[in-house]
């Protein structure tokens, strides 16, 4: 039902119905009331998209993420989420200023988000990758509200977050390698970027779900880039556990892991299992290389996160849809391109 159809069903003017929605000028009870009655049987609800236009009301989001060409193009799908979301509500006087850090350069994320701060902005999306330096941040902040995509951050209170469950889906990580590697698991559990939250929690995932079972998991680090320093800690990893048969990488390095593990490794190569369809990631699954990828579906965290930024600050719908959770989608060779 539009406001047309009620003024004519009431006899009333256009105006006195805004006046009644809006609870707003001298309006008499009986008419009021006949209104609200009417409104009521229709379950009529006002367009909050148009209402926002005419008032004029405009929401400008700094977007803070990592490269946007580094870790194989993560990041990127990221960001292309976002800019088809940011398109879509065009129409809706939402604009974007971008900043790009690098989580390897020390407070590089804190210098980039104080920029964006001062940009003037009235919400920030970031991805709290950078454990300390994300905390140092947010208390900058102050009372400007924030939105986490990619990873989540103990003791913060984001207005919307969009990621996957960590914990959980390195759990799952690890049902697939029992799956995989069901009897004499002997498994390293590589974990990239030490200061990582998200990270730190696919790897506890991955150890607890093998705590009361006879299997033995090596936890290790690496917080560097992937150039040769990194190649040589791989050498040396496998060099010294020439019996490792399973290797669960937390993030999207997997490819590169993969593909030179089977150019080096005089053993078989283990059951390896890793995140996300970047960069190589595809091609080592379709090799066989990777036995299994969990997607986090990076496109949908930054278009779900434009969205609920904007449903929550321009719409004022901040309890009418509960926070997305991105599924845990499981990769196959078999239902690669499905």
């Amino acid at each position: 039902m539009k406001i047309t159809e009620i003024a004519k069903e009431a006899g009333v003017s256009i105006g006195t119905v805004d006046r009644v929605l809006h609870n707003r000028g001298r309006v008499s009870d009986k008419t009021r009331e006949k209104i609200e009655k009417i409104i009521k049987e229709n379950n009529y609800r006002p367009n909050q998209m148009a209402r926002n236009l005419k008032i004029g009301k405009k929401l400008s989001i700094g977007i803070l993420i990592p490269s946007l060409d580094s870790e194989g193009g993560y990041w990127k799908a990221i960001m292309d989420g976002m800019e088809a979301a940011l398109e879509e509500l065009q129409s809706f006087s939402v604009s974007s200023t971008v900043m790009e850090f690098s989580r390897n350069l020390k407070n590089d994320m804190i210098e980039k988000g104080r920029a964006l701060i001062a940009e003037g902005v009235d919400v920030i999306a970031l991805p709290p990758v950078v454990q300390e330096e994300s905390y140092q941040l947010i208390k900058y902040m102050e009372n400007l509200p924030y939105a986490f995509f990619d990873s989540p951050l103990a003791n913060t209170f984001p207005i919307t977050e969009n990621l996957q469950d960590p914990y959980k889906a390195g759990t799952c990580g690890a049902r697939l390698m029992e799956l995989f590697q069901p009897v004499d698991g002997r498994f390293i559990c590589l974990q990239m970027h030490d200061t990582a939250y998200n990270l730190q929690c696919r790897a506890q995932g991955f150890i607890d779900y093998f705590k009361d079972k006879d299997v033995s998991v090596l936890n290790v680090r690496w917080n560097g880039d992937y150039k040769e320093k990194f190649y040589l800690f791989l050498d040396k990893l496998f060099y010294k556990h020439p019996a490792t048969n399973g290797l669960f990488v937390t993030n999207d390095i997997t490819g590169i892991v993969s593909k030179h593990l089977s150019e080096t490794l005089k053993t078989d190569m283990p059951i390896i299992i890793g995140f996300d369809l970047v960069n190589i990631n595809p091609d080592e699954l379709e090799k066989g290389n990777i036995s299994a990828l969990i997607s986090q579906q990076p496109r949908m965290q930054g278009y779900n996160t434009i969205n609920e930024i904007f449903r929550i600050l321009m719409m004022d719908q901040k309890n009418t849809i509960p926070t997305s959770k991105i599924p845990i989608e499981i990769i196959l060779k078999e239902n690669l391109n499905n």
